[in-house]
Parts: C-alpha cells; structure tokens; sequence
C-alpha cells in the first residue's frame, strides 16, 4: 500500500489538472445565471451594468423568466431581502401598452406569482381589456403573440380568433412581420410559433411548417440569424432557438445546422468569459438582456416557461420542451427568454430610465424599430471580471503537483542517502 499511496496522490493531481468542466472557456447555463444574479439591484430588481443601483422594469421581467426556466425559483433570489417579484410589485405606473401587461404577467406566473392579484392589479383583466371583437389582443402581430402566450400562462383558454388572425397575418414567404403586412423578420416569426404552439397548434400545421421554411431560408452561414442586419445575433438566434423547440426540432442537430454550425452552438460561442452572452459580434450592448434571452434559450424552454394552476396560487411548467439531442452545451441547461426582436425604444424608455433597448421583444408600438442601449465602446468595461473558477483549480492542482514531487524526490534522496550498502558474504 505505501508504494501505491504516491501513484494515488499523483493521479488525483493530474485529474485535477484535466478534469474536464473545471475552468470551461464557455461554462454555459450555470456562469450566466451566476452573471445575472450578479447584476441584482438592492431593490429586487436587475439591472444592466454601468446603469446604477435600480432596477428596471423589462429587463427584470426577463431574468425573472430566465431564471425560472432554468429551475431557479426567482422568489428565493433576493437581495437586501427582496426578490424580483417584490421589485416588480412597484412598478405598475410603467404599464402602459399591452405588452407592458402582457410581458408581466408572464413574469409574474414564471416567478410563481399570481396573475389575477398582482401588486394590486389583475394582470388578465388588463390584457383582456385589449382583445378586439374578433378575437385578437390588439393590432399588432407582436401584442397577439404575446396575448396568446399570455393567455395560456394565465391557464386560460386561447381565443380561437386570436389564432385565426394570426395565421391570417403570415406573410406568403412564410414569416411574420410587427404589423400584418410588415416584411417578416426572425424574432416576429419565431414568437408566432411559439404562441400557436401553446394555442394548440399542431406541429405540422401548414402555418408552423411554412415558418420553419421561412426560418430556413434566412439562416446564416454561422447558424445564427440576424434581426436588422447581416450579422447574426443572440436575441434573435434565442428567440429562433425556442421556436424550433417548441415546434419538435433540434436547435443543435443536422437538419439546423450549416457547414457544421448550428443556431445552438452559435449561441454558445457568443459567451464571454464572465458568462454574459455578446449580443453580435463587435457589439456588446445590454449584456443582462441577452444573457437573460440565452438562458432561456439553452433551456429549451420555449414561452411560456410556466402556467399559472388557477385556485392553487401555483405555477407548473410551461410549454414542454423537446428532449436535449445533444449539442455542446446541452448539458449546461439554461433558460428562454423574452420578448423578440423588436421590443423597442418605448419598452425600454418604460422602465423610468430613459435608456434605449438593443434587441429585445416585437416592437410595443408595432414598428419594430431595432432600439439600442449602451453602445460597443460605452460598455467595454461593464461586462464583469473573468470567473476566478476558471484558474483558482488548475492553479491549486498545479501547486499541490510541485508540492508533492518535491516532496517525493526529497524523501526518496534521503533514502538513499542513508541506505547500508548490501553486506558482502561471509
């Protein structure tokens, strides 16, 4: 046994050295959500760095989903003893639109609120009040969209009109604009599939396979998709990504993939080193936003990420996603996100802070207009530190290995330094 006990110590050292996971380049899920917990303000709320101590009002409302959606109880995150629900308790003066009342309810149900009291407010009834005589909440694609999201996290049956007037609007290339009519884009077309999936349509539906084509058709050469230019970006490639889950596909499989890139793995290569998620390439703005839209995102947990269980003051999981095929990250779990592409300007602005929003849900005032907050230079220095997990292990291996091969030549020197010669025979 004493022979054996340096060879143990050795290949534990040497484990240590390589044990795979222990300082990841990428490390997924798990350093994003440790990276928006970061970002906690002490009133509850989150808020993108660089940007004070307050909270705000959206980007809270998507951390809240990302968290749940990677099976953190967002109640349990607290700050100074408050939670995110606690924080968005307080802010209802900045509902005004119906996606302000559309987005917070399902934050509130994600956060295992109740919808019908919240703050106050029955968030259901004011997202109710917008439906049109024919079935559809509001006017534009996007505040349908979320109307039938909302809905099915309210636990409440989806208007069949809502559904009609939503495959009335698809575009003949298959996408959705902000508005019927409007050009399509990925973020619009990848919140309608997720919202006639948790209406109830079939996956094979010709509105959702006509999607998918679309969705096909537009997809980039690094596996991501663009919102407003040719370069692709996280939020619309999240967005994507929980639309293909919800419709039965593989985000990280063959059939999604170009040249060997998937829309799965293009996410997972946009995560810096502190485990924020880059919006695009050269242009890291609102990195809590997109970091929150990736989670949900590597989750495969398409919107809602849970349904309200009316009279238990509950929630229960949400749509179910389809079953983890593999993928580099796979087994990093994570969340989906928000709104897509185009939550604009106006949503941002809603949150009291005046500050533009990148990227985010289909446009509260049906434009669409891509919005943006901090510029690429503005936020060089707010994306955080770099996780001491990704040297502290190596570093202490590596000295418990000098550690202990000092230790074992020294001994054995002296060993053989004091050792009788062999005795000659008699």
């Amino acid at each position: 046994m004493k022979r054996k006990a340096p060879a143990v110590i050795l290949a534990t050292a040497l484990f240590l050295v390589v044990l795979p996971g222990s300082y990841p380049a990428r490390a997924g899920t798990g350093e994003a959500l440790a990276y928006i917990r970061g970002r906690q303000t002490p009133d509850g709320g989150f808020c993108e760095p660089g940007r004070g101590d307050t909270g705000q009002d959206v980007t809270t409302a998507w951390c809240v989903m990302a968290l749940a959606a990677a099976g953190m109880d967002p109640a349990s995150v607290r700050s100074q003893g408050r939670s995110p629900l606690d924080f968005l308790a307080t802010q209802s003066a900045n509902w005004r639109s119906v996606t302000d009342y559309e987005r917070t309810l399902l934050a509130v149900v994600a956060g295992g609120g109740n919808p019908y009291d919240f703050g106050g407010v029955d968030l259901v009834a004011r997202v109710r009040s917008f439906q049109r005589s024919g079935g559809n909440i509001g006017d534009a694609v996007n505040s349908n969209a979320f109307g039938m999201l909302a809905y099915k996290a309210a636990g409440i049956p989806v208007p069949s009109g809502a559904v009609q007037w939503h495959k009335m609007a698809q575009n003949g290339d298959g996408g959705w604009g902000n508005n019927p009519g409007g050009a399509s884009n990925p973020d619009m077309t990848a919140a309608s599939i997720m919202a006639l999936r948790a209406a109830g349509v079939d996956a094979g539906d010709p509105s959702i396979a006509s999607a998918l084509s679309y969705l096909r058709s537009i997809q980039n050469a690094d596996g991501g998709f663009a919102f407003q230019s040719s370069s692709s970006d996280v939020s619309a490639t999240a967005w994507c990504v929980q639309a293909l889950v919800a419709a039965g596909q593989d985000p990280a499989g063959p059939a999604w993939s170009k040249g060997g890139n998937t829309p799965w793995s293009f996410i997972l290569s946009m995560q810096a080193p502190d485990g924020h998620f880059v919006w695009m390439q050269g242009r890291d703005v609102n990195p809590l936003w997109t970091t929150a839209y990736a989670v949900c995102a590597l989750a495969r947990k398409p919107y809602p990420v849970a349904v309200y269980r009316a009279g238990t003051g509950s929630s229960v999981g949400g749509v179910t996603a389809a079953p983890s095929t593999g993928g580099s990250g796979a087994s990093n779990g994570g969340s989906v996100g928000g709104e897509t592409g185009a939550e604009t300007m106006e949503a941002a602005a809603g949150e009291g802070q005046g500050d533009a929003a990148e990227e985010g849900a289909p446009g509260e005032d049906g434009t669409g207009e891509e919005a943006e907050g901090l510029s690429a230079e503005e936020d060089a220095d707010s994306s955080g530190g770099e996780n001491p997990a990704a040297w502290a292990v190596p570093l202490a291996a590596l000295a418990f290995l000098g550690a202990f091969f000092s230790w074992y030549f020294l001994v054995h020197r002296r060993k053989g330094a004091a050792a009788p010669g062999p005795k000659k025979p008699g």
